[in-house]
């Protein structure tokens, strides 16, 4: 079975999208085949990856469930009572990475899953069923193309989508980056995944006895953060990073961790460090890999990738490897 694996953070900006594309890179390099799901309906992963026309003409196809290629067309005839949830033939966009596109249409769907949610409580199987339909459409497109690691780009939210995508992650990380805000909104997901974990567990033992429906796993695992954007001066990080790592750890032991570990503490096990890395700011190399579509450690031989690029791209590259060496590590995958 695959192993799934979200970045997930109520702030905006702390580069999700950056660090999904970078490491399932990495993931390929340490011979994981690996399925990025952008499950974000900003479609920031999408895209990335794909050219505008290629972008532009999945949307239009994923109206029709049957012929769409995006992860709304998997989930459509569900959502609709007209048929089951499918897997969808998911894009090649690197050695062993695949990516399953989004859809702007799955922002329309947070409306039904809030709704389904209240009925979950009340024993209704149409709900819950429609509670796991990504994660059904997820498993069955990972388990077409043998993947062996599922990465989750979602968007910056505490709503019913992402609720429904957590639920149904075995892992999940937060990104962190060197802001107030971002320092700030870790105490809303700390708030936020108790809740989620508790309630889900209450719907799990109601529907012990309802039979025909996919219940969602409902105990994804915090394997630690990782900080981003910082910046570099003469080999090392600079002053201002400093003073925001220090306070950075404190407040994810106490506004995630501690209220994690109090629902059970093997959702949120003690590793080495609850930090899993950090990521500084790779600057203009960030906007050339999106100009390409392909993460940072992979530009070399690009037009306007010189030689002078390439000391940050191989930096890039062994950074986000030490990163998926260490995921891979806490999910003994």
């Amino acid at each position: 079975m695959p192993k799934s694996l979200a970045f997930f953070n109520h702030k905006g900006g702390v580069g999700k999208t950056t660090l999904v594309v970078n490491t399932a890179r990495a993931f390929c390099q340490l011979g994981l085949r690996t399925l990025v799901v952008d499950a974000d309906p900003q479609c920031n992963a999408t895209a990335f990856y794909l050219d505008e026309d290629t972008v532009d003409s999945l949307l239009d196809e994923s109206v029709d469930p049957e012929e769409g290629g995006t992860i709304w067309s998997g989930i459509a005839k569900h959502v609709r009572a007209r048929g089951e949830v499918r897997a969808v033939e998911p894009i090649g966009v690197g050695d062993d990475v695949a990516l399953l596109p989004g859809d702007v249409l799955l922002a329309g769907f947070e409306d039904r899953l809030s709704a389904a949610w209240k009925d979950s409580f009340s024993r209704d199987a149409t709900a819950i069923d429609l509670l796991s339909a990504i994660y059904r459409c997820v498993d069955a497109t990972a388990d077409a193309m043998e993947a062996d690691v599922i990465l989750y780009d979602i968007g910056p939210s505490i709503g019913s989508l992402n609720r429904a995508i957590i639920l149904g992650c075995d892992y999940y990380v937060i990104p962190v980056a060197c802001d107030l805000f971002s320092l700030r909104a870790l105490r809303a997901v700390g708030q936020t995944l108790p809740g989620w974990i508790d309630n889900w567990t209450t719907v799990r033992k109601l529907a012990k006895d309802v039979s025909d429906v996919t219940l969602l796993p409902g105990r994804p695992t915090l394997l630690g953060y990782v900080t981003q954007h910082f910046n570099i001066y003469r080999g090392r990080a600079t002053s201002a990073f400093d003073v925001w790592e220090k306070k950075i750890a404190p407040r994810v032991v106490r506004d995630v961790l501690e209220p994690v570990r109090g629902v059970s503490g093997d959702l949120a096990p003690v590793f080495g460090s609850n930090k899993l890395g950090e990521i500084p700011n790779f600057h203009s190399l960030a906007p050339l890999a999106h100009k390409y579509g392909v993460p940072i450690g992979g530009l070399r031989g690009y037009d306007g990738v010189n030689s002078g690029f390439f000391e940050r791209i191989d930096e890039a590259d062994e950074t986000f490897r030490r990163l998926a060496q260490e995921l891979r590590k806490r999910m003994n995958a």
